[in-house]
């Protein structure tokens, strides 16, 4: 909270405020207000409002009305008090003030300190195999998922983690975004799944909160109303390539051009029924594609969003070309990071020497710390512009790397599923981190 002596029109804007920017907390709030968690709430709340910058009259009656609410015998005058000093009406009250001086006290980033301990959170991903615990570890679990696809993976997180969730009255929020346009006839399977969609819908509000947008990529997270400030837990399952397969801040975008048209074809922008496409003539056949399939955003927008609104981040089922780049942004050494040189299997093995060495022993299965093979930087790579200008610089406190598509009891996505079948493709990566403010 600001540290300013707050009067009651003040302190009304902040609470509102808080109430408006932390929708994860006014979830929570329900749970602290049931009758069998009151009585540890209050004093939490009343131990606040008596550190609080109140003038003295707003402070004393606040601490009077609290005290009463927790009477068994609620008064209209009690409540005629509450929506005086709050604003909001006497059934929210009592939530919006648990929000303001239990659930947001000292809120940095959106997640209250006690909701989200780093140290927690750091030895559930060290110890444990499946990183998507960490959202019993919170008690207000949030995730985002990025290129959310035809929804598999939101299935399979919600069918593992509501249940256990619901026995202890908490509810998950589920965010999810994805570049395609809904009701565009490219995309395929990759568009969200109708049936998935209304089965997610179909949970009680108190349990699950899911919401979708189409048309939505990662570079535009800042522009979209209701995302919130700070999630436990973002996701990216199988980055785009080339969408995040090359660092426009790392290679000129001549470059990174003439490469696809080498590798890819020549491609040109069309029409096809009447919405834009992208078609590449690829090995004598010609492939059409979403309008933006060639547009590069690059990894450091990719890490930059994940690790700006989340504390953890899983990247799962990366393929190689995108693997490298987004290891090169989180490795220390400018050495990872040739200017204008696209990386290739051929140069790989020389530009990440020792790292690549290690790495290429892991088999399917396996993990390691990459701190044990290799310095990782201090800070979060922020490229050639901040996507978010208030948003804090934070560093990478633990970094895993793992190698396969899929892991047991871990959910996974489409694609990642599609590994299997892939027999020409290498095993793909994840890449785990925790951030630190």
């Amino acid at each position: 909270m600001d540290k300013q002596t707050l009067d009651i029109q003040a302190f009304r804007t902040q609470i509102k405020a808080m109430r408006e920017s932390s929708p994860q907390h006014w979830e929570a709030s329900r749970k602290l207000i049931a009758q069998e968690s009151l009585a540890a709430t209050l004093p939490v709340l009343l131990q606040t409002i008596q550190q609080a910058e109140l003038i003295p009259s707003l402070q004393k009656r606040l601490i009077e009305v609290v005290q009463q609410f927790g009477q068994h015998k609620k008064t209209r005058e009690i409540h005629q008090t509450l929506k005086e000093l709050t604003g909001f009406p006497p059934s929210k009250a009592i939530r919006a003030l648990i929000v303001w001086g239990v659930l947001a006290v000292d809120n940095k980033d959106g997640c209250a300190a006690e909701d989200c301990s780093i140290e927690t959170l750091d030895k559930c991903l060290r110890e444990g195999q499946n990183p998507y615990d960490t959202l019993l570890q919170v008690q207000a679990p949030s995730l985002l998922d990025v290129g959310a696809g035809d929804l598999t993976f939101e299935q399979e997180l919600v069918d593992q983690y509501v249940p256990q969730l619901r026995s202890r009255n908490i509810m998950l929020r589920l965010d999810a975004l994805d570049r395609l346009t809904p009701g565009s006839r490219v995309g395929g399977v990759y568009h969200k799944n109708r049936a998935r969609e209304k089965y997610l819908k179909s949970f009680p509000l108190g349990e699950l909160k899911y919401q979708f947008w189409g048309s939505t990529g990662i570079e535009e997270i800042y522009k979209i109303k209701g995302v919130l400030p700070r999630y436990t837990l973002s996701t990216c399952h199988a980055p785009a390539n080339p969408t995040f397969a090359y660092e426009p801040s790392r290679v000129e975008p001549k470059l990174i051009q003439d490469h696809l048209r080498v590798t890819r074809g020549d491609s040109r922008l069309s029409r096809y029924e009447g919405e834009p496409v992208l078609e590449v003539s690829h090995q004598g056949r010609d492939l059409t594609f979403p309008p933006w399939k060639f547009d590069i955003v690059g990894p450091v927008a990719l890490l930059q969003g994940m690790t700006r609104r989340s504390r953890v981040g899983v990247l799962s089922a990366i393929d190689d070309e995108v693997f490298w780049e987004l290891l090169s942004q989180i490795l220390a050494d400018d050495q990872y990071r040739p200017r204008n040189e696209i990386f290739t299997k051929e140069n790989i093995p020389d530009i990440f020497g020792d790292v690549y060495k290690k790495l290429s022993l892991l088999s399917v299965g396996e993990r390691v710390d990459l701190t044990k093979i290799g310095e990782i930087r201090d800070s979060t790579p922020s490229g050639e512009r901040r996507l978010e200008e208030s948003s804090l610089s934070s560093k990478f406190r633990y970094v895993e790397i793992r190698r396969g598509a899929s892991w047991e009891g871990v959910p996974s996505s489409f694609t990642a599923k599609q590994f299997s079948h892939m027999r020409e493709e290498s095993p793909p990566w994840w890449i785990i981190f925790l951030t630190d403010i």
